[in-house]
């Protein structure tokens, strides 16, 4: 294998996964016309059109890696979606099917045959089956137990897509399609919005973990330097650095309220009582930061002490060892 088009399939790869499909396309180009028989390279060029949205081009890709020695299942998974995209059914069944024949233990195989099957009306039922198979292989991949959910909604089994849409969601709080069709399946149940449920909290703790690690950084990093130099005797300068400070906070906190949707929003204000570690960690940043608010006021007002400041570094250590120590569980 040679360097230049190593070298482009990893740089292809990294940037189909940055949403950048077409930039993925011109760097795969001229290293295939200078190594024209390197299948993953294909197989790369393939999955780049598929992203962009051309299922010709992608088509004659993915026909091309299947000619060549490299992974022929990952080439029929891509040559039945680039089929399936053209509305050529038939054909694309067929290839999801081969697919399946030579890899039945990847999960990934079934995965396209469901969303093969499913994209024709006679294969829908069917496509559940695929789907439930590809979910077993791999229960720790949420890709699978959206496929199960898409493909059960489009049978109306609102409760197998309830239940796949949950299980997808706890694996990847993120996925805002697969929350939007939860509530869509819980509407025609009559059930509750997504909102109320215990996803909301799973999705607000996905949230608030990664705020509160960099809280703990802003408090404890900025603490350490207000003591040290403040130390033995603060200035009213530092009131100005602590104000900045606090402003950090406040702009992560904000940052939090920003990202959450509505219902998140709600599911904010009820996590603590639900995550004991949450809790822990609010009440001692919350107290930091109010101790280092009231430090700042009376150093403006000509205070010369840093005690007030030593009890707000210790409430910020000792909520960033919970951090640390208890994880985004």
């Amino acid at each position: 294998m040679s360097e230049p088009i190593a070298a482009a399939v990893v740089r292809a790869a990294e940037l189909t996964a940055r949403g950048l499909p077409r930039q993925a396309i011109d760097v795969l180009r001229p290293a295939l016309a200078a190594n024209p028989r390197h299948a993953e390279a294909w197989c790369r060029l393939a999955a780049a059109h598929l992203d962009a949205g051309e299922p010709d081009p992608a088509l004659d890709a993915a026909k091309r890696a299947l000619v060549l020695h490299g992974d022929h299942a990952w080439a029929q998974r891509l040559t039945a979606l680039a089929l399936s995209e053209l509305d050529r059914h038939a054909e694309a069944t067929v290839a999801a099917r081969e697919c399946v024949r030579r890899k039945p233990d990847d999960w990934r195989c079934h995965v396209v045959l469901a969303e093969v099957l499913a994209a024709d009306p006679r294969g829908r039922a069917e496509a559940v089956d695929a789907a439930r198979r590809a979910a077993r292989l791999a229960p720790g991949e949420a890709r699978p137990h959206q496929v199960l959910g898409d493909a059960a909604l489009r049978v109306r089994d609102w409760g197998t897509a309830e239940r796949a849409y949950r299980t997808a969601l706890r694996l990847d709080p993120h996925d805002d399609d697969v929350r939007a069709n939860l509530a869509t399946v819980r509407r025609k149940r009559g059930g509750k919005p997504v909102e109320a449920s215990g996803d909301a909290l799973s999705t607000a703790h996905a949230l608030v973990w990664p705020a509160l690690s960099r809280l703990a950084v802003l408090l404890v990093a900025g603490g350490l330097l207000l003591l040290l130099a403040g130390t033995p005797r603060p200035t009213p300068l530092l009131a100005w650095f602590a104000t900045a400070l606090l402003l950090g906070v406040l702009a992560v906190v904000g940052r939090l309220l920003l990202r959450a949707r509505r219902g998140v929003r709600r599911a904010l204000s009820r996590l603590p009582r639900h995550r004991p570690r949450v809790a822990v960690v609010v009440v001692l940043f919350g107290l930091a930061a109010l101790v280092l608010a009231g430090w700042a006021v009376a150093l403006f007002l000509g205070a010369t002490t840093v005690q007030p400041l030593v009890v707000a570094w210790l409430c910020s250590l000792l909520g960033g060892a919970v951090v640390v120590l208890g994880g985004p569980r």
